[in-house]
């Protein structure tokens, strides 16, 4: 039996064909509009890195300064307050004690120079402590830096109780006090003097030299006397220091809240802006040595030092890198301890009638600042030094390697590492009537008595800290470049699919769908 098959059998019904189209419309309609979301999406999200990343990295040097500021503006709550308060990085003190060898030749009436020899280093491990803190309206604060030294045994080259022979300085400093008086009064000081002492040397282990004291009955005689003015009742370099507040004066220091480059400099110390030196010499400024503001480009930086009662420019020397951080160095130049004969500005450290006391280059006359004795600073070993007096003694070796050195990171102000490297003398100049005082065969001597190093190093705690802030503010930036890329590349591909569906727009499917009907009606 046969099955006749009509043409309305086969083809679909025009219901079924217009419920088809719809689906399909639907289905274009729907992936039209998560595609529309897609590149919404995309566009509007690499708009964001686009301006975020371009905007960022354009002010992201001053975000990381401002940023800088605020932790290192010193505040009761700023990160570096605690820092300065208590110093926690290691300090130490090391002292080299010159010791005269041929005393016997001298005392002979030989013509010779003196001979020294280096001892030491003898270490104290230091601690600073800063009390008595008073923060001040004016973007100062007012403080006492109190001192602690600890004798470090282990990291020293001799012990405390190893002898140290050189000049008796105070004998030097009786004789150098009556140098203009009457010879009958210059004589009956000299008769005095003998009467306690056989002649101008003196012997003394290396803890009396420094902390403990020289105990003479000169200064104990001296002491009775209303009329004559003894600071101390005994003679040390170092001593009645340990731990004392008041010994290093009281400091006026910027904290940098209105002026940020002004950080840690010094305003006042003892009260005044001035100290004992005339003019420009005489100014209180510099930092000391603690807190700096960044150093960006600066030819020079200043230092003032309590101990001299001045300040110290140290000039660029070369550019260091300290435990990975890169720095630069500065170091003392010529000009440091010049008295004017090469820098003029640096007359003003000499009397406007300049006299014998006024030495040539490379000694600074600080005996005012040390109660009239006749002591005299200059670089260890008498580095860049005039001639003049250090080929009257035998034993020096200067380098490089013992000139006042600081490095800083340039961008932070963080110091790497310190060396502040001085050495004390004494004049001794023959005075008439004072013969004990004028027992070495020149009449013109500068004395090295010590040197010492105070040395600071970044630790490698901070040394960390420091890299990641150097780290973020030099690698921001790059993440910022990263982020635009990445911006671009996410508005590039909204801005490809949004082309893509205006070319399968669905409005052009009802007319191929209604094109499609007809053709089959036919």
């Amino acid at each position: 039996m046969l099955i006749k098959v009509t043409a309305h059998e086969i083809h679909p019904a025009p219901d079924q064909h217009r419920l088809a189209a719809s689906g399909l419309k639907k289905i274009s309609t729907a992936t039209m509009v998560s595609s529309g979301v897609k590149s919404g999406l995309l566009m509007g999200f690499g708009a964001a890195a686009v301006v975020m990343g371009a905007v960022t990295v354009v002010y992201w040097p001053g975000l990381f300064l401002a940023q800088l500021q605020r932790m290192m503006t010193l505040s009761p709550t700023s990160m570096s307050f605690e820092i300065w308060r208590e110093t926690p990085i290691p300090m130490y003190l090391e002292c080299f004690m010159w010791n005269i060898t041929n005393v016997d030749e001298i005392l002979a009436g030989q013509r010779v120079p003196i001979k020294v020899a280096q001892m030491g280093p003898y270490v104290y491990r230091e601690f600073h402590s800063k009390e008595n803190i008073t923060w001040n309206d004016n973007s100062t604060i007012t403080f006492y830096n109190q001192r602690y030294w600890q004798f470090e045994p282990e990291l020293s080259n001799g012990s405390l109780s190893d002898d140290v022979t050189s000049i008796n300085p105070i004998i030097a400093t009786i004789a150098h006090s009556v140098r203009f008086e009457r010879t009958v009064l210059k004589v009956g000081v000299d008769l005095f003097i003998r009467a306690f002492h056989r002649n101008l040397f003196l012997t003394a282990n290396v803890s009396t030299w420094l902390f403990d004291g020289i105990d003479d009955p000169i200064l104990d005689i001296a002491s009775r006397f209303p009329e004559i003015e003894i600071p101390f009742d005994k003679f040390g370099w170092f001593y009645d220091r340990n731990g004392s507040l008041e010994y290093d004066g009281v400091f006026l220091m910027n904290t940098g809240a209105a002026e940020f480059s002004e950080l840690g400099n010094i305003v006042k110390w003892r009260h005044s802006n001035r100290t004992l030196y005339r003019d420009e010499c005489g100014e209180v400024r510099g930092s000391t040595g603690e807190l700096w503001a960044p150093e960006l480009g600066q030819p020079e930086v200043e230092i003032f030092a309590s101990d001299i009662c001045t300040y110290l420019t140290l000039g660029v020397d070369k550019d260091v890198r300290v435990d990975g951080i890169d720095g630069v160095q500065y170091a003392a130049n010529m000009s440091v301890f010049d008295n004017g004969y090469n820098y003029p500005r640096m007359a003003c450290y000499c009397d406007e009638v300049r006299d014998r006391n006024c030495l040539p280059p490379g000694a600074l006359n600080v005996s005012l600042c040390r109660y009239g004795a006749p002591a005299f600073v200059s670089l260890p070993h008498f580095l860049h030094s005039d001639p003049y007096y250090p080929d009257k003694i035998e034993g020096m070796d200067p380098t490089e390697e013992h000139n006042f050195r600081l490095a800083l990171e340039m961008f932070t102000g963080m110091p790497l590492s310190v060396a502040a490297q001085l050495q004390i003398n004494l004049l001794v100049r023959h005075i008439s009537g004072v013969s004990i005082n004028n027992q070495l065969p020149d009449e013109d001597v500068l004395v090295p008595m010590f040197w010492f190093r105070q040395e600071v190093r970044v630790t490698p705690e901070y040394a960390r800290m420091a890299r990641f802030a150097l780290n973020l503010r030099y690698g921001m930036p790059y993440g910022l470049y990263a982020l635009t890329g990445i911006g671009v590349l996410l508005l590039m591909i909204g801005i490809w699919i949004l082309i893509k569906k205006l070319l399968k727009s669905p409005e052009t499917t009802p007319i191929l769908s209604s094109e499609s009907a007809s053709q089959e009606e036919q």
